[in-house]
Formats: structure tokens, sequence, C-alpha cells
């Protein structure tokens, strides 16, 4: 096992590599009850073409990512949230644009629950029957974000941005999309993205990391599961040069959404973790609540509570993006764009507003550190291979030349595309 320490933050971190590829990440807290586990896959809704050693490409529709998610729950005699409830866990999982993660807490029965969440997830069970009464429930589940107004305008800034590409297609999929699912894909799909090579265990809390080691060596040496190599096929990312969209919706007042697609900016590994820290707080300084900016437009009623930003780096996309609920969108969307045009401006008087907004950052992200959840699941370790001790100690040693450095990556010569949905 490879060990590491994080001296400033008196966390230890135990990290060993399988035969068969499969990577286990432990954090002990012997001084908590509970212990948090989670098994990931890089694989999710971005994912839409792949080939298996020298076969034919297979192509992967939109939802199903998030549909294998969901079916690999249901075995032949059981359902594998049942076992979880028999063990005393709670269980969940989730699918993102790039990963789909399986996890549970307990305070019971650790090394049992650790048993069934690799037996569930490596041990696929897929029928015609099955698969039809998932496309049913999912088709349901479609609907309902059909008719969510927040989901509706997120979309549909992506489709401005992006269009036609993976990026644009909720990752549930359209109903068109998951009927072409079949029980053959799903398999195909679990043989190459769900071998051990591809899967990382987290477990975080109390517990001997030696014992659960061994547990995940003896229960993968009892496995034979094939290795093969797998390639993805990213789909090109089409232009996007519309500057706006309106669609008709049943809102009382409009949904604003806009945003600012940027070119590949190329980062990977620990400075990828970097730029999306300095992103979010320059986004404080230059949109933030505390600016004379933000507190203008709230006093005119062009802002309210609900006015947000976000940074979002990942494979292929980065983009900037900003909501709001308001009938004078023209007024806020030229005030953006003076922000945006004025920002070298704005930040040679701010290096003051830096330092305290990163202070109050290291300050979170430091209370995060007493949650078991926010360990496993709040670092970038799918994205950039950084934890979220990795975090906070890059927050730490982060510069106000890190925060001019990342302005100019993101905000110069960027023009603001608008998505409204209306009445």
């Amino acid at each position: 096992m490879i060990e590491k320490n994080y001296h400033k933050l008196k966390e230890t971190v135990y990290t060993t590599t399988l035969d068969n590829g499969l990577t286990v990440v432990m954090v002990p807290k012997p001084d908590y009850h509970k212990t948090f586990a989670v098994l990931t896959t890089p694989f999710g809704a971005l994912d839409r073409q792949f080939q298996i050693n020298d076969e034919t490409p297979i192509d992967i529709p939109s939802g199903t990512a998030h549909f294998l998610e969901h079916k690999l729950f249901e075995k032949a005699h059981e359902d594998a949230f049942t076992r979880f409830g028999e063990l005393g866990a709670d269980a969940n999982a989730f699918t993102n644009t790039y990963q789909t993660s399986y996890l549970f807490s307990t305070t019971q029965n650790l090394l049992p629950a650790l048993t069934h969440l690799l037996d569930f997830v490596q041990t696929p069970y897929f029928t015609d029957q099955t698969v039809a009464k998932e496309q049913g429930i999912i088709g349901q589940e479609i609907q309902m974000y059909d008719d969510d107004a927040n989901w509706a305008v997120y979309m549909g800034l992506l489709n401005l941005m992006y269009p036609n590409s993976p990026m644009a297609e909720d990752i549930a999929g359209t109903k068109d999309a998951i009927a072409q699912i079949t029980p053959d894909l799903l398999y195909q799909i679990h043989r190459a993205f769900y071998q051990p090579n591809q899967l990382t265990l987290q477990v975080v809390g109390q517990f001997d990391p030696d014992v659960v080691r061994q547990l995940v060596v003896d229960n993968q040496a009892a496995k034979k599961i094939e290795a093969v190599r797998v390639k993805r096929i990213d789909q090109p990312i089409p232009d996007g040069k519309q500057k706006e969209m309106i669609e008709n919706f049943d809102v009382s007042r409009p949904k604003i959404a806009l945003g600012l697609r940027l070119p590949d900016l190329a980062v990977a590994g620990p400075a990828g973790t970097k730029l999306t820290l300095a992103a979010d707080i320059l986004a404080d300084i230059l949109f933030g609540e505390q600016t004379d900016w933000y507190q203008n437009l709230y006093n005119k009623g062009i802002i309210d509570n609900e006015f947000e930003t976000s940074f979002d780096l990942m494979r292929g996309y980065q983009f900037v993006s900003f909501f709001s609920e308001t009938t004078a969108y023209d007024e806020l969307t030229a005030a953006i764009q003076s922000q945006i045009d004025h920002y070298t401006t704005i930040l040679q008087h701010s290096e003051g507003v830096f330092e305290s907004l990163r202070r109050a950052t290291l300050g979170e992200g430091i209370q995060r550190l007493n949650a078991l959840e926010s360990i496993a699941l709040r670092g970038d370790d799918v994205l950039f291979g950084t934890n979220l001790f990795d975090k906070v100690m890059l927050l730490q040693e982060l510069t106000y030349s890190d925060i001019l450095d990342s302005a100019e990556k993101i905000y110069q010569h960027a023009t603001l595309q608008r998505f409204v949905l209306k009445k």
C-alpha cells in the first residue's frame, strides 16, 4: 500500500492497486462511528462510442450510463437495495457526465456490505423483460424533467452552446434513445467499463485498512473477469455560434441562462483542480453578493437571490454559466457583459478581496473534511486525480497571480450566449 500523509491536515490516505487493476483508496477515521464507501467507474453520459480490443466500435444511446446504473441493482432473485437494508446500510448511486458511482454508509456490518457492493456492481444481470420494464420507469422520469423549468433552462443553454453534442443531451436520455438499449449493449458496456482496472473503491471512516484491503483482495481473487482493452471514441464538438434562443414555457417570470463557451483549456491533473478553484473565486470577485455590482442590480430588482454562476471543466467541455429569473434580462445581459469586458480593470484593485474569499473558501473546505461523504465525493478524483485533501492544500497555495492567469484564460475576448425561457 502507498501511504500519503497530509501533515497539515492530520490525515492519511492509503492507496493500493490490485493485480487485476482495481484501485482501493482508504481514509481511516478512527474517531467516527460511521463508514462511507463508494465504487466508481469513469463512465458517464458523455461516453457515446467505444471499442473493445479491435472489435467493431459500439454506439451508446444517450441515457445509457444512467440506465445501466439503475439496472445493476436488479438481480435474478433479489434487489441490491434490499440486501443493503438487511445489513443496516443506506445505499444509493448516481450518474453524471463523466462517472457512475455506487455507494453506501453504515455503522455496522461493514465487511459484508463491502462484499455486497463489489459483488452486485461486478455481477450484471440483464434480460429483455427487465430492460423493457426500466425503459418505462425511466421514460416517466424523463417526462418529469421535461416539466421542470429549471432543468429546461439549463439544458436549453447547453443546447445553445453545444448543439447536437452529448453535452446537450439529458443524462437520463430521451424516450427514443433509451428505447434502443438492449441487454447485449448493457453487457458490452459492463464488459468494458466495469472491469476491475476501470473501478476505484474508496472507503472512509472507522475500519482497519489491512482488513479492508485483504477483504477486497480475496473478493477479487474469487472472480474470473476478462481483461479487455477499451478505447473511448470522443464525439466531435460542433460549433455553437447562435447567440440567443427563446422558448415558451409555463413560468411566472422569464428564466434566463447565459453562457461563455470556452476553448479547450487542455489542463490535467492538479492544474485542472487549481483552475476550477481559481475560477470559482474569480466569479465571486466579479459577480458575488459582496460586490457593488451585485448590490446595485439587486436594489434595482434586476436580480434576486436566485442569481448564480458556475464554472464547469471536464473532458472536451469548459464553460461559465449564469442563471437568473428576471423580466429585465436585457439589462442583466449588458451588466454581465460589462463586467467581463472590464475584468482587467476590476482585478487591479481586488487583491484584498481575493484573500478574504480564499480564506473563506478554505474554511468551507476544511469544514467538509468533517463529513465522510464529502471526503469521498467532493474531490476531483475522476476528473483530475485529486482528492478533497489535495483541493484544500491547493487552495492554501493559491495566489493572486493564479487568479489573474485564470481570468485571462476564461474571460479574455469572451462573448455571452443567452437562452430565455418565458411565456
